[in-house]
């Protein structure tokens, strides 16, 4: 298994690439959510099902807000991580379909 210094090795050298290719983008996705899964292994680290109480860590939940897969998918969940998880993907959308990304931004912009 890589360790998080290697994760964040490769995700660094795909992100700096100027031209990525679509099977970059896919490593670089699987890096990102295996780096992430490892955070979280290291948050519970020997503390059990929880971080310990002293780190006061502050949550904002996502509510429900519609119908479609996406909206249900994120129900209940921690809008920090869903945040992180959009702009990598808002970053991946901007390298191959900028002109999509540009008008993703003007329509959020409106």
């Amino acid at each position: 298994m890589l360790e998080r210094r290697e994760l964040d090795e490769r995700i660094a050298e795909i992100k700096n690439k100027r031209d990525q290719t679509v099977g970059e983008i896919r490593d670089l996705a699987a890096f990102i959510i295996a780096r992430d899964d490892l955070g979280k292994e290291e948050a519970v680290g020997s503390y059990g099902d929880a971080a310990p109480a002293t780190a006061a860590i502050v949550e904002t939940v996502i509510g429900e807000h519609g119908d479609s897969d996406f909206l249900q998918l994120i129900a209940g969940r921690d809008a920090e991580h869903v945040w992180a998880v959009l702009d990598e993907a808002m970053e991946t959308l901007r390298a191959m379909e900028p002109r999509f990304y540009a008008g993703i931004l003007r329509r959020i912009q409106n």
